[in-house]
């Protein structure tokens, strides 16, 4: 597996799971912002960074994702503590692993708390691509790639994939398995995730508060750090270990 550790070592784990075309780099500077305090554990998946390739398109599916995060929780976690933190498609398969420990397919403890960033419930909803023609997805998935400002992306090829076996899906259904803290962090402009998506999470998970970033748009982990790790701070500060006061009050500037 490909990970990337970020923080005190001992500090309480935060497994973070990217986007569907980004890696775990994208969770670098926030990871970075709240390592004060903090043990973020940053996998890539099949595809991205240094993971290896899948070996076909259903490896690329939500589940096959989920069961790749419980292998990472098992590893790096073990029966320690822990808060689910995810970044778009990263909200989806924290979704998907919640039924998977409801349903006994996941063996490992439940997280305490998790973070939904930029994420839906109903991908069958969004349209994070149009296309279906093979040649022209590509391109949208390469435009998009420019528009979300990714440093390091993942496998146009694999992106292709992946779309594919997530565009159907609905977790709706799946919300009601959330039943730790959730916090979910949204842009009020969200062009590939709108509001809506996050009202209807918040209303479908018992213990959720919603905080919106005003003129944020999908990618506020890396465009509005400095708000995202305020909120995610205080948030986690009630939800786990009580976290040592900052050391330098600019970290987030």
């Amino acid at each position: 597996m490909d990970i990337t550790r970020v923080g005190r070592p001992d500090g309480f784990p935060v497994v973070a799971l990217h986007g569907i075309q980004g890696t775990s780099d994208s969770w670098i500077p926030l990871a970075t912002a709240l390592g004060d305090t903090f043990r973020f554990i940053l996998p890539n998946m099949p595809g991205r960074g240094d993971a290896g390739p899948p070996l076909a398109a259903h490896a690329c599916s939500a589940c096959e994702f989920a069961r790749v995060t419980s292998e990472v929780i098992e590893q790096e976690v073990g029966h320690r503590a822990y808060v689910l933190a995810g970044w778009s498609m990263g909200v989806s398969v924290i979704l998907e692993l919640m039924e998977h420990l409801a349903d006994g397919t996941a063996r490992h403890s439940p997280p305490v708390a998790v973070v939904l960033m930029s994420g839906t419930a109903q991908l069958n909803e969004v349209a994070w691509f149009a296309s279906t023609d093979e040649t022209a997805l590509l391109t949208e998935i390469r435009q998009r790639e420019a528009r979300l400002r990714l440093k390091r992306a993942a496998d146009p090829h694999v992106v292709a994939w992946t779309w594919s076996a997530l565009k159907p899906v609905s977790h709706l259904s799946n919300l009601a398995h959330v039943g730790v803290p959730a916090l979910i962090v949204h842009g009020s402009d969200d062009e590939d995730c709108p509001l809506d998506h996050a009202h209807r999470m918040r209303e479908g998970i018992r213990r959720a508060s919603l905080h919106v970033i005003p003129s944020g748009r999908h990618s506020i982990l890396t465009e509005n750090t400095c708000e995202v790790g305020i909120a995610m701070r205080d948030f986690l500060a009630s939800h786990c270990a009580e976290p040592r006061p900052l050391i330098d009050q600019q970290e987030n500037s």
